[in-house]
């Protein structure tokens, strides 16, 4: 029997066959001879500082409660801010075993490569290198390489396919819920269309460029976090999403459901194992000056981003080799390496297409940060008719564009979710994106049915996430025993009110994902049910010859080697004899 079939049938085997059995967290307990070391206390870390820091130490006090309850481990939750929390994860500081985190739903994070390579073998260890759990596994690390120079989409999706399944084999992660995203409109303003899988958020042009006013409404006017428009150069220090597939049309963009589709560029093809990418502009598009958008201007505008990657701080630099405008609608960019994220993260994100002669003439190339225009002159469905700094963002349509939006488009700045919120009941605002639960009843108690909230699962989990260089948590069995004590109905409940779905399945990648593989049976197992299964836990655990003192504490089985996966203070990278890979994975 293969471990997933094991896993599938683990909690009717463990009703049925444990009713004569010992030991367990308050259960009779082995003979000392039949015990190896008792495990120790475990510390439980919890960010503090954070949106929704008060949900997520509500979850880690569950994670150590049932640690403690069921598996008779004492676990404490100790709250550390976020910086705290990833120095030490990324130095390998050993300080706690376990954390409840997700990763962060940046449009980038829809690419394979930004989602998972942190967790590469070469950036786990005290190196101060992202792998937050300090995963050290061969086989994976060796499909994140090998995604990287595919030569096909189907080829790289495989890769990628069978790196999520290694990793979920290891019950890594232990996925705990989806994340929900929430908005709340006036149906009495908006026809809300096209919210697909991805929701009806300011990353979701076909939801902004479909929505209709209706019953007089002039416009749909949505709040907007301020230092999303902070200036006039739009890709400031972020991917600014309420200036791209609206003001800037890029190359390609993700529509409703998060799949590549068609922007500026009608069509593309990617030759060379990701290393040439070639894109067909529609013939006739304009700036909203009239002037007309050609293949030049996209070619500087990569070559502008590229040149300033270094100011622009989050955009990562691409191995070009030449960037070439073939003729006023065909651009080619060739790579020097395969680079298959720059089309799925980059491209949607960053290429909103600049008019090359306005930025110029604007000194955008001597000061790339200070660009003054007269006017703002984009490549969108949209043209700014209002802007002011971190305040307000107003657009109509662009007539001569070739997508038909309806009505104005809208954002203004609020820091805070009640100023938003009075806004929209009083009426100057008829969406509010990014809300809560909280914030959705005390609209709906003020509007009554003239609001709608729409929440949707987003592209990535709520996941407890545990450290692989040490004992306990580095050993497999004590990850899914924990696992199986966990209650995610309850969970979900803290996270989303319970609007979102318990997930069964390990996976770093959430079910929206476009990267999930689209059969969970791929994916472990790692809970039978939403709702805790204690026994089930603590027969993982016996079966690995674990067992339980007279006092309910949990021991190790005898002989087991509790020696670190790697020194304290060395990294994987320095142990071949322990990982094969590293003379050939690691530089």
């Amino acid at each position: 029997m293969d471990r997933r079939t094991y896993l599938g049938a683990l909690g009717a085997a463990g009703a049925a066959g444990l009713a004569g059995c010992n030991g367990g967290g308050g259960g009779g307990g082995s003979s000392s001879e039949d015990l190896g070391e008792r495990v120790p206390a475990l510390t439980v870390a919890s960010l503090g500082g954070v949106a929704g820091a008060s949900s997520i130490e509500q979850a880690n006090q569950h994670v150590a409660k049932q640690i403690d309850e069921v598996l008779g481990v004492p676990a404490e939750v100790t709250i550390k801010e976020l910086t705290t929390l990833w120095n030490e994860a990324y130095s390998d500081s050993r300080t706690f075993s376990f954390h409840v985190d997700l990763s962060p739903q940046f449009p980038s994070n829809l690419d394979p490569d930004n989602l998972l390579y942190s967790y590469h073998i070469t950036n786990a260890g005290a190196n101060g290198g992202p792998n937050v759990i300090n995963y050290a596994n061969c086989e994976f690390s060796e499909l994140l390489d090998e995604q990287r120079t595919a030569s096909s989409t189907e080829q790289r999706r495989e890769y990628v396919t069978d790196a999520l399944s290694t990793a979920s084999e290891e019950v890594t992660p232990t996925t705990l819920c989806t994340n929900t995203g929430s908005s709340i409109y006036r149906n009495d303003q908006l026809n809300a269309r096209d919210i697909g899988r991805a929701g009806p958020v300011d990353r979701n042009p076909e939801f902004l460029w479909n929505t209709e006013p209706i019953n007089g409404a002039d416009a749909m006017k949505s709040n907007v976090t301020p230092g999303n428009i902070p200036n006039v150069v739009y890709m400031n220090n972020r991917p600014s999403t309420p200036w791209v597939g609206t003001v800037y049309m890029p190359l390609l963009y993700r529509d409703k459901n998060y799949e590549l589709a068609a922007g500026a560029a009608q069509d593309w093809t990617v030759e060379d194992s990701y290393q040439t990418f070639t894109f067909d502009l529609r013939e006739g598009m304009t700036f909203h000056d009239g002037s007309p958008l050609t293949a030049e201007d996209a070619k500087w505008t990569l070559e502008f981003l590229n040149d300033n990657a270094d100011t622009f701080a989050v955009i990562s630099e691409y191995p070009y080799d030449t960037i070439t405008a073939v003729d006023d609608t065909t651009l080619r960019v060739e790579m020097s390496r395969s680079a298959p994220s720059w089309l799925s993260a980059f491209v949607p994100i960053w290429s909103g297409i600049l008019p090359k002669d306005v930025w110029q003439a604007a000194g955008a190339e001597e000061d790339p940060m200070n660009v003054e225009f007269d006017e703002i002159i984009g490549s969108g469905p949209y043209q700014v008719r209002d802007f002011q700094t971190r305040q307000i963002l107003a657009m109509e349509p662009y007539e001569d564009h070739y997508l038909d939006v309806n009505g104005d488009l809208i954002f203004r700045g609020y820091s805070d979710r009640q100023s938003a919120r009075r806004a929209l009941e009083s009426g100057s605002l008829n969406i509010l994106l990014n809300s809560t639960n909280d914030t959705n009843e005390q609209i709906q108690n003020a509007l009554g049915d003239k609001a709608t909230v729409v929440t949707s699962d987003t592209f990535v989990s709520y996941e407890l996430r545990a450290q692989h260089s040490f004992a306990p948590s580095m050993f497999r069995e004590f990850r899914l025993a924990v696992s199986q004590t966990l209650n995610r109905a309850r969970l979900n409940a803290y996270f989303n009110g319970g609007s979102g779905t318990p997930e069964l399945h390990s996976s770093f990648a959430g079910k929206n994902h476009p990267w999930r593989p689209d059969d969970d049976g791929v994916l472990t197992e790692i809970a039978d049910s939403p709702q805790p299964n204690p026994e089930a836990a603590k027969q993982v655990l016996r079966d690995a010859g674990w067992g339980w003192d007279g006092n309910g504490r949990l021991h190790y089985p005898p002989e087991k080697d509790l020696t670190p996966r790697w020194p304290e203070g060395s990294t994987p990278c320095e142990q071949p004899d322990a990982f094969p890979c590293v003379p050939d994975i690691c530089e």
